[in-house]
């Protein structure tokens, strides 16, 4: 095969400018059927297409479709790309006749052109977290073997739903000859496809590397929401879940309906079913528009086959209020009234979308019901109930710090005086403390104990001095 460095260069760079350029990307992809493959340094005898390993383009050409962030690095470009809504994608798909150059001439009688050369592609419009979306392209013409190959790329997401759609007139094809930059006709997107060429969209693809092409398109995802949301009030102005009336007594349902999404919901259908014990008060049903103070009357079909309120646009919030009325027959226990209310909308490319919500309203009679008696099982009732008494140490002694502390003996009080004064009274008081102790100790045993010191006659310090000094051993040096 003879490769014209020139115009690969050219192509490269045109697409490279434009966020289409392909690079050699190990893939996981799936695409059939299988087929004799070939090189760049061995191509093929006849036409075959995207059957070449080692494409120093973009690899093996079996995986010609990839997607990517329309912003994205040429690196980024891959077989599976997740979605965020709000965002664009770009789409591409390589083709490429395998079949030597040698072939393309008159003397092998133009073997090797294909010829009436097709593609055709699609792309899920709906992606959903539990599911992936494929994009899949199929390369088909009629003197080709195999007549057709195909590939396919991924999209998946973490929203609840995502629509894709197509940016129209996005559709181009690029390559080195005059049909580069061509807008594809809408058949692209049919199972029979368009016609894709070189100098003209007429499905003639000569064999060689200098005359692959590329298709691309663009993607919008969009996200599709819608929520509604019920709640009761009994003034009218202070909405919540859940209310309580007394027979006869009336109540406001508001329904809040919210476009989230990115889309239009279009015959979008609100639907209300009032339980029994709860009639609507006849006339009541309004509608109101975003932000308007305005209140028009609305059927009362909402509460039959549901009322119609045609297209919501992104961003568009519509309410709906209505009064009801309790009945009668309620007793004194009461009785809970709960109440559902759907909405149901479809958009340009998906149908089904069903949201619900509800509100519970309790009737109970009030007036000449008598007073419950009190329950006895809890302390504000029966406060004489074992578990409701003071946790005290005279009522739990086993509680942490009621044991008493064990009892002491005098003579153990004492010892613990005497080690106590002993080391900071010095020894005059540890005197005192045995006499005291050797009292103790008598009067414990049943004994008269010794007269106390402090009951003698008090001799002064100076008499007992005298009389020490007058009594002199024998032996003293006179």
């Amino acid at each position: 095969m003879k490769i014209n460095h020139k115009k690969s260069k050219t192509i490269i760079s045109v697409l490279a400018t434009l966020g289409l350029s392909f690079t050699a990307i190990t893939s996981v992809s799936a695409w059939g059927p299988e087929r004799a493959t070939f090189t760049m340094e061995n191509p093929a005898t006849y036409p075959t297409f995207n059957s070449i390993t080692n494409n120093p383009t973009i690899g093996d050409e079996r995986d010609f479709v990839r997607v990517g962030e329309i912003d994205a690095k040429v690196t980024d470009l891959k077989n599976e790309v997740e979605v965020v809504p709000g965002r664009q994608y770009l789409v591409y798909v390589y083709f490429h006749n395998n079949a030597s150059s040698t072939f393309n001439d008159s003397a092998h009688n133009n073997s090797g052109v294909a010829l009436r050369t097709r593609m055709a592609t699609s792309f899920s419009t709906v992606l959903t977290p539990a599911e992936k979306g494929t994009i899949t392209a199929t390369i088909t013409a009629d003197n080709s073997n195999p007549l057709s190959v195909w590939d396919e790329a991924y999209m998946t997401t973490k929203t609840e739903k995502i629509l894709m759609h197509y940016v129209p007139g996005s559709a181009k094809i690029y390559n080195d000859w005059k049909a580069n930059g061509s807008v594809m006709p809408s058949s692209l997107f049919t199972s029979e496809g368009t016609l894709v060429g070189l100098n003209a969209l007429n499905g003639v693809i000569p064999g060689c590397e200098e005359y692959h092409g590329v298709v691309s398109y663009v993607l919008q995802a969009e996200e599709l929401g819608g929520s509604i949301d019920k709640a009761v009030s009994k003034d009218g102005i202070k909405f919540r879940e859940s209310a309580i009336l007394q027979p006869g007594e009336e109540a406001t349902y508001q329904l809040t309906i919210v476009n989230t999404g990115d889309v239009a919901l279009t015959n979008a259908t609100v639907k209300d079913v009032l339980p029994e014990g709860l009639t609507l008060v006849p006339g009541s049903v309004t509608l109101r528009a975003n932000d308007s103070t305005t209140e028009d009357p609305l059927s009362d079909n909402i509460f039959g086959a549901g009322y119609n309120l045609g297209t919501i646009g992104t961003g568009n919030t519509v309410y709906i209020t209505y009064k009801v009325k309790a009945g009668d027959n309620f007793d004194c226990n009461g009785q809970e009234l709960k109440n559902d209310a759907t909405l149901t909308y479809d958009s340009n490319l998906e149908s089904g979308e069903i949201k619900e919500d509800s509100t519970t309203i309790t009737v109970r009679k009030e007036d000449g019901c008598e007073e419950p008696e009190p329950p006895l099982d809890n302390c504000e009732t029966n406060p004489s109930l074992p578990e409701c008494q003071e946790k005290n140490c005279k009522t739990n002694p086993e509680m942490e710090g009621c044991q008493e502390l064990p009892n002491t003996g005098p003579l153990e009080i004492v010892m613990a005086i005497i080690v106590i004064l002993g080391i900071g009274g010095g020894g005059y008081y540890l005197y005192r403390t045995r006499k005291t102790l050797n009292k103790v100790e008598k009067t414990a045993k049943g004994e008269k104990p010794a007269e106390k010191a402090e009951d003698k006659p008090e001799v002064k310090e100076s008499e007992q001095i005298t009389k020490d000094s007058s009594q002199k051993p024998d032996n003293m040096v006179k």
